[in-house]
């Protein structure tokens, strides 16, 4: 199995493929999205090629489309016409839109509709608030509302459904909720896409249509529409069929744009490339024929928090930033203590595969001594390299950090871990270390507005119970004794709200000769920093990187 982004004119659209060529194409609803789904079918039916999409605005598909079921049903058309499917299949609240879909595909042959009957009662059930509250409590209700359509029929919280499938483990439905979670602001438009979907005027030629009825009890509900979908597997696909939708229904792809940006707003991008650790989650920003700059996140969450920063750079630079193995949306090959010497082979990899040649390195925290490791190993693919808060600390502080700082993160079936999660973040701008909650401690930074904190905490989610290896990899890796191998051009850096900034003596202490040390006016991902600040800093990165 493995995961894709599809262009759309109302952006891209994610689908986790579980073979080469996936005859059906499945719209999970409110239960699942779409990779545990896929995971599933996987597990439950090895020999099925089926794509199973992320809806708009869920998981990494744009919003673009989910404020109404003609852009949805567009998109996922365009995705469905792309692979050249023929079975439409749409689960629980995804029934009609699958119908939508379904109609705008010349070569779709069948639809399944699994409970059809759940959209008909939600229909009369208002979806949770899912607007990031300061205490976090949103994502509780979202937690509980997903697993609550597993066990009850909408709207009847106290009525257990006779017969129904076994729930999903806690860690497929923690990637549910936090797929739901990425546009917190979509979630209400796409339950009323969903609801609307059967009112769409677009009139299409449908195929026959099957309905499957809930699973009964078994291991999952997917057995209950595998079998019925059967005769459609084995056939060869029809030749894909582009699907033309009504020129009016077309829009300029601005679903990376946010709420009350100008139109030509940079789009930041997603995709996937494969490498010796699994697949690894891209964002990419700017002209790619533009020199290529690898821009490394801090642990412990993904490279999302750096999309102000690509766009700031993405005049002057096309902008590659990886989510690390074990981070964000990537794979998670390991389980045990990792050193960063193995994250930055991969980072070699990306750039000799993705960038085809030397690239620029920016990196912060963790992302800084991935890219100095990478420089000092790979010299040959480093143009130029800015280092923002490189750690490099005392070792009885490392030995307490590395004690204390790193606590489990697993599921739990009361979404237990979803208030640790809120809880760690919102202290990390509190405190330094943030399990020292004494005045001694404090930061002086204030606490993130609300939607912001919901984004530092969606990011360690995405990560999950590997989140703490690159982190631990960062607080034991030998800043002091790898400094001075650097041969590469560079500029180590920190801005004055950083927890890191003391280090910057340190720092220049152990750098070889030619190293560039100064203090920038901002830290531009931080939340609340002054915008002339961040231009100046971001400035000051395209100043040193351009230079020859």
């Amino acid at each position: 199995m493995h995961g894709d982004y599809f262009d759309t004119a109302h952006g891209q659209v994610r689908a986790w493929l579980t073979g080469d060529r996936p005859c059906v194409l499945v719209l999970p609803g409110i239960r699942w999205s779409g990779r545990p789904l896929a995971e599933e079918i996987v597990l439950e039916a090895p020999d099925r090629a089926v794509a199973v999409v992320d809806p708009p605005g869920v998981g990494g598909s744009a919003p673009g489309a989910a404020a109404g079921p003609g852009p949805a049903a567009d998109a996922l058309a365009e995705v469905a016409a792309a692979l050249g499917v023929h079975t439409i299949v749409g689960l629980d609240m995804g029934c009609a839109l699958a119908a939508a879909v379904a109609g705008r595909v010349p070569g779709c042959r069948e639809l399944v509709q699994v409970d059809p009957a759940y959209l008909a009662a939600a229909r009369e059930t208002p979806p949770p608030d899912a607007a990031p509250r300061a205490d976090g409590s949103h994502l509780q209700r979202l937690w509980q509302f997903v697993r609550d359509a597993h066990l009850f029929p909408p709207g009847a919280p106290r009525s257990s459904v006779p017969g129904r499938a076994e729930p999903p483990t806690p860690a497929a439905l923690d990637r549910t909720v936090v797929a739901f979670a990425e546009h917190p602001e979509s979630f209400a438009a796409l339950w009323q896409t969903w609801c609307r979907a059967s009112e769409d005027p677009f009139a299409g030629a449908m195929p026959p249509t099957t309905t499957v009825e809930p699973a009964g009890t078994g291991p999952s509900p997917v057995s209950a529409w595998l079998g019925r979908t059967s005769r459609a597997h084995g056939r060869p696909a029809p030749p894909a069929v582009p699907a033309a939708p009504p020129a009016s229904r077309r829009a300029l792809p601005l679903a990376d744009a946010p709420s009350g940006s100008p139109a030509r707003v940079t789009r930041v991008r997603r995709e996937f490339v494969a490498t010796s650790a699994g697949r690894i989650h891209l964002r990419t920003a700017g002209d790619p024929a533009a020199p290529p700059l690898i821009a490394l996140h801090s642990a412990p969450g993904s490279a999302g928090l750096l999309e102000p920063l690509m766009r700031g750079l993405s005049g002057d630079f096309h902008v590659i930033a990886p989510d690390y193995p074990g981070n964000g949306e990537s794979d998670k090959p390991w389980r045990d203590p990792i050193d960063i010497g193995r994250l930055a082979d991969v980072i070699a990899e990306i750039a000799e595969r993705r960038a085809a040649g030397p690239v620029h390195l920016w990196g912060t925290h963790t992302g800084a001594v991935i890219a100095l490791e990478t420089a000092v190993r790979r010299p040959d693919l480093v143009r130029r390299a800015v280092l923002e808060a490189p750690p490099l600390l005392p070792p009885d502080l490392t030995a307490d950090i590395l004690e204390h700082y790193l606590p489990p993160l697993r599921a739990d079936r009361f979404g237990s871990h979803l208030v640790r999660a809120w809880g760690m973040r919102r202290d990390m701008f509190l405190f330094w270390p943030w399990y020292r909650d004494r005045v001694a401690a404090s930061r002086p930074l204030r606490v993130p507005r609300a939607r912001e904190l919901h984004d530092w905490t969606v990011g360690l989610l995405q990560s999950g119970p590997t989140y703490h290896l690159g982190y631990a990899a960062a607080f034991r890796y030998p800043t002091r004794e790898r400094l001075p191998e650097l041969a590469v051009p560079a500029l180590i850096c920190a801005g004055p709200d950083d927890m890191l900034a003391d280090n910057l003596p340190a720092l220049r202490a152990a750098a070889p000769d030619g190293v560039r040390i100064e203090s920038t006016p901002a830290t531009c991902w931080y939340p609340d920093q002054d915008p002339a600040a961040v231009n100046a800093t971001v400035r000051r990165y395209i100043e040193f990187l351009a230079a020859r």
